[in-house]
């Protein structure tokens, strides 16, 4: 009976708890060797049985392994329970998050003789309390940017409740009419309206309570008595499907409209306008022929007017551009709708700028297309800041090389360029030996240099069209394309072998290092996946540390 409920715990242990749970034997030493994992563990971090009798060095690499240490060694000082939480690799690659539970078991002499970890994966807590909190700035971001646009909107801003009662207006609107915001709370919107034009404000409000917006011109009066030309927006507040006011949206067109009476003799307003505007301003006719630019032309691109006029819209436009400003542009006519797009255009002195635009099509009175209207202007600036932030995404700031994440894309297209086409190759992880002792020597600023080094000298042994990415840590890996036969591979990881283990100097450091290296090779007559070429390469890394260092070994 005894034997069978030894056999009912450890079976529940090892397959009824869905828990990653370790037990790990406390030495005399105060070292911890895995003395038993359940099933939870190699499903969701990919250890197997064959790390029983190990230490956490054997097993895991420097950097995890020198933190579990300290957390174990904290249960042994304290003889108490310890929680962390840290991240832990799955088996596709993926980095999780777990809360681990330590502990100590005790003997009758009050002596820790194992240390029992139970590691709740939390990984989806951990992404709901980020969305959760995320959403919660997103509000307290929205309300903050909807009272920005209140108070900070140039236009004058009346919100009204549905009786037309003033209850608040912005900053603006005291500077447009001279009103103080408390003297005109609880007025009439209308008291503010020339009585001439209170009869259409009326009509167009009993319409937008209605839910329909609609926009009008309408003349207001100054404190002091002033006409103030406005055009009016008026857009319903509707709480919990009811329309509980209205804002109105009040733009002091006074300036514009005494600006449209002076050059009424003009025959072409659109030029006044473009004049003084910093974007490129293109009309284009029925074919797409340019027949006016405007003077900022020449500011911008440092070319003259002249130069663009009877061209074709694309002229000074990128070749490999061209092709969809053309689909665009046809799109545009014959849809009716505007159409944006980012392409390449010539400077006179600094080649090839990024440029963005707008193009709004105009038709006659006979609804046919009659010209286009486009506006664009420099986005060199946002697009060599959208490059730079692309570039950290995928590539480690210590060394400059590619990161994982690079490293798993370019992986993943080997795969599918070896399916398709059969082209071999190889993935090699590497690491430094005794790396730990240059941290411990000569401080981590020396350490950081180390690996940079270390880099540098495995890029110079390496091929053009190879990729070589850092892992973390001073671990590393190389896919090696092309790959004609397996002496290849030996090679370039000898190369690397030499490279390394000749003498280092670093500041006022002085070393000798060595580096181990994992090779993990195609498998012909199994399946091939991202995964496994991982898995047989830090395996082989394993191996060839193990055995001394300085060294290789092959997976496959």
């Amino acid at each position: 009976m005894l034997i069978q409920k030894e056999q009912l715990l450890n079976n529940v242990l090892l397959k009824g708890i869905q828990d990653m749970v370790y037990i790990m034997e406390v030495t005399d030493d105060r070292r911890f060797i895995y003395h038993f994992i359940n099933q939870a563990v190699e499903k969701f971090a990919g250890l197997k049985e064959d790390i029983i009798g190990k230490t956490f060095h054997q097993v895991l690499n420097q950097q995890k392994a020198d933190f579990l240490y300290q957390k174990y060694q904290e249960v042994l000082d304290t003889k108490s329970v310890v929680v962390y939480e840290d991240l832990f690799p799955s088996p596709i690659g993926e980095v999780r998050y777990g809360e681990n539970v330590l502990t100590p078991l005790f003997d009758e002499n009050n002596t820790c003789t194992h240390i029992v970890a139970v590691v709740k994966d939390i990984t989806e807590r951990r992404l709901a309390e980020k969305t959760a909190k995320k959403a919660t700035e997103l509000l307290v971001e929205g309300k903050q940017r909807y009272q920005s646009l209140f108070d900070y909107n140039l236009d004058g801003v009346i919100a009204t409740d549905e009786n037309g009662i003033i209850v608040n207006v912005n900053r603006s609107l005291e500077f447009i009419t001279g009103y103080a915001q408390e003297n005109l709370k609880g007025m009439h919107y209308t008291d503010l309206i020339l009585s001439e034009d209170v009869r259409t404000a009326q009509t167009y409000f009993e319409i937008a309570i209605n839910g329909i917006l609609e926009e009008f011109n309408i003349r207001m009066c100054s404190k002091s008595g002033k006409q103030i030309d406005m055009i009016l927006k008026l857009t319903p507040i509707i709480i919990n499907d009811k329309t509980v006011g209205i804002y109105a949206i009040c733009k002091d067109m006074s300036e514009q409209i005494s600006m449209q009476n002076k050059y009424t003799e003009s025959e072409n307003k659109f030029e006044i306008i473009a004049e003084y505007s910093g974007d490129l301003i293109t009309m284009l006719d029925r074919e797409g022929n340019i027949t006016y630019v405007s003077p900022s032309y020449q500011d911008v691109l440092q070319f003259d007017q002249e130069d663009y006029i009877g061209k074709e819209f694309y002229y000074n436009v990128h070749p490999d551009d061209i092709a969809h400003l053309l689909a665009s542009f046809e799109q545009s006519k014959a849809s009716g709708k505007p159409w944006e797009a980012q392409f390449r255009q010539k400077h006179k002195k600094l080649g090839w700028i990024w440029s963005e635009l707008k193009g709004s099509p105009v038709y006659d009175e006979h609804n046919q297309f009659k010209q286009m209207v486009v506006l664009s202007r420099d986005i060199s600036l946002r697009k060599s800041y959208e490059e730079k932030l692309k570039y950290f995404a995928y590539h480690d700031p210590l060394t400059g090389l590619p990161n994982r994440r690079y490293f798993t894309m370019q992986l993943k297209q080997a795969l599918d360029s070896y399916e398709n086409t059969g082209e071999m190759f190889a993935v090699i992880i590497m690491d430094l030996d005794r790396f730990k002792e240059i941290n411990d020597t000569f401080g981590h600023d020396i350490g950081d240099k180390a690996i940079a080094e270390f880099a540098y000298r495995v890029g110079k042994k390496i091929r053009r069209h190879d990729t070589l990415a850092r892992l973390g840590g001073d671990e590393f890996v190389l896919l090696v394309q092309s790959l004609e036969k397996k002496a290849d591979a030996i090679h370039i990881a000898e190369d690397i072998i030499d490279v390394v283990k000749a003498p280092w100097k670093i500041d006022d450091a002085q070393f000798v290092t060595t580096a181990s290296i994992g090779i993990s090779l195609l498998a012909v007559d199994k399946e091939n996946t991202y995964e496994t070429l991982f898995k047989n390469a830090d395996q082989a890394l394993y191996e060839a540390k193990n055995a001394g260092g300085n060294q290789y070994a092959i997976k496959m």
